[in-house]
C-alpha cells in the first residue's frame, strides 16, 4: 500500500511541476508580446513622424 502512495504523490509533483514550467512559459510570451507591440507603435508612431515632416518641407 505505501508503494502505490508514494507513487501518487510523485505522480502530482510531477504534473505541478510541469503545471510551473508552462506557466512560465505563458508569462515570458506574454511579456515578449507586449514588448513586441511597443516597440511596433514606437516605430510606426517614428515613421508617421518622418513623413509629416517630409510633407511639411515640400509645402
Amino acid at each position: 500500500m505505501k508503494r502505490k502512495a508514494q507513487g501518487a504523490i510523485e505522480y502530482l509533483f510531477m504534473i505541478a511541476a510541469a503545471l510551473v514550467i508552462i506557466l512560465i512559459v505563458v508569462r515570458q510570451l506574454r511579456g515578449r508580446g507586449s514588448t513586441a507591440s511597443n516597440t511596433a507603435s514606437q516605430a510606426e508612431g517614428q515613421i508617421n513622424n518622418t513623413l509629416n515632416q517630409m510633407m511639411n518641407n515640400n509645402s
